[in-house]
């Protein structure tokens, strides 16, 4: 398992949170995944491979908000 810390912008509520957990949750190949509203942070515990980081920020973009791994 690999891990990865995105920023993660234009959250504004807890429902904002909720929809990027649920809809990258149910990428294959995704483990656990967790949205920190405070901080504006997605982490995201995945099976590399099975898919990679472009994956994922591909689905929080297609969810509506941005998104970018943390340097």
């Amino acid at each position: 398992m690999a891990r990865v810390t995105l920023n993660t912008t234009g959250m504004h509520c807890g429902s904002c949170a909720m929809l990027i957990r649920m809809n990258v949750g149910d990428i294959e190949g995704v483990e656990s995944v967790s949205v920190d509203l405070a901080s504006a942070t997605t982490e995201v515990e995945y099976d590399p491979a099975v898919l990679d980081v472009q994956r994922i920020v591909d689905e929080i973009v297609a969810s509506g908000y941005g998104a970018e791994p943390v340097a």
